[in-house]
């Protein structure tokens, strides 16, 4: 019996370990770290709240359906603290089973009491009132954890909505990046578009950090219904990529243009790669020739100076598109993004990526 209670408090001993260390990864330590636990969470939750969505009628509905939505990440992070408060009780309910002998029943009024500062039961003796006093440690210590990095997260969401709202004037709703370039020729100029891409990649790759250092900052959605930081993201990303390839316009704006391109690619396949997009290789979510030498030549009416071999230009933009195209996509499709063009406007059906990876053989 005593080998059962030791393999009991052992077992005990790693559930308690378990959450502290969960809680660390997701909100103390600054990198992506991949947590199948956390993963799990999420995906669940955003089947719940699909069923939702189906169940109020609002799939066709977009102004609703992003209504029920947009408490999928408030509602998730506050279960995360909950869930790992609830593993630790039973890992200490485990422990005090083991080293008291007084039943399972016990064991869980002193877990509960110690856990929540309750203080109604004591499990007596210098050794588990140790044991207690250390549980009321870890359950104030989750819930402070997350709580001191509440404001943290809501400056990294301010932060990112704060373009995402700006982009309406400069590129319409939702945001499209001939519009983007539309409107700054036509009351501006395109070198006034050149002087904000300084500003626009420091915006993506504080994107980068903070959404990959907080992992539930991603599916935290937009004020309103039609913005979404993945299709704004993805409009700069176009605009970038047609003053590269299709514009002709003096001084230093490809140079600028070429600096958001690079992070703001980076950024996004990074961001990707760590929920584990995966989407089917479908032509027709794929941007089409059709389409591009339609925008083009509403371009070349409203006067932008364009390169003259059309070709050329198509073939620079798809190839620098190929780079970004995919990860916009998925992340679009895993958000639920709000259809923007070219971009979320054709993301395909969400492939929901495995729980636990399998380790790569080297």
């Amino acid at each position: 019996m005593i080998v059962v209670r030791i393999a009991v408090a052992l077992a005990g001993v790693g559930l308690v370990v378990w959450p502290i260390e969960q809680a660390i990864r997701t909100f103390v330590v600054a990198r992506a770290i991949p947590l199948p636990m956390t993963r799990l969470i999420f995906v669940v939750m955003r089947r719940i709240f699909h069923g939702v969505v189906r169940l109020r009628g609002a799939t066709d509905d977009r102004k609703r359906r992003d209504a029920i939505m947009a408490h999928w990440a408030p509602l998730t992070l506050v279960l995360l603290p909950a869930i790992w408060l609830g593993i630790a009780l039973i890992g200490y309910t485990a422990i005090f089973w083991a080293v008291n002998h007084d039943g399972g029943r016990a064991a869980v009024e002193i877990s509960g009491s110690s856990l929540l500062t309750l203080g109604f039961a004591a499990p007596g003796g210098f050794g588990p009132d140790l044991i207690a006093f250390s549980e009321a440690g870890v359950g104030l210590a989750l819930l402070a954890i997350v709580i001191a990095y509440l404001p943290t997260i809501y400056s990294a969401y301010s932060r990112r909505e704060l373009v995402v709202a700006m982009l309406d004037a400069r590129a319409g709703t939702p945001p499209s990046a001939i519009q983007l370039l539309l409107r700054h020729h036509r009351f501006g100029g395109l070198d006034r578009l050149d002087r904000q891409w300084d500003d626009w990649e420091r915006w993506v790759v504080d994107i980068g950090e903070t959404h990959l250092t907080y992992p539930v900052l991603p599916f935290f959605r937009s004020p309103t219904h039609d913005h979404s930081w993945i299709t704004a993201v993805a409009t700069l990303l176009d605009a970038a990529n047609l003053r590269l390839s299709a514009i002709r316009v003096p001084g230093g704006g490809n140079a600028e243009a070429w600096v958001y391109l690079t992070a703001a690619t980076r950024v996004v396949r990074e961001i990707a790669a760590y929920f584990g997009i995966v989407i089917d290789r479908d032509d027709d979510a794929k941007l089409t020739r059709a389409e591009f030498d339609a925008s083009l030549g509403e371009l070349e009416a409203a006067g932008v100076p364009l390169e003259e071999d059309s070709a050329l230009i198509w073939e620079r933009f798809a190839a620098r598109r190929a780079l970004y195209e995919p990860a916009v996509l998925g992340m679009a499709s895993l958000l639920d993004a709000a259809p923007a063009p070219w971009s979320s406007d054709r993301s395909p059906p969400l492939r929901l990526p495995p729980i636990f990876r399998r380790r790569r053989t080297a």
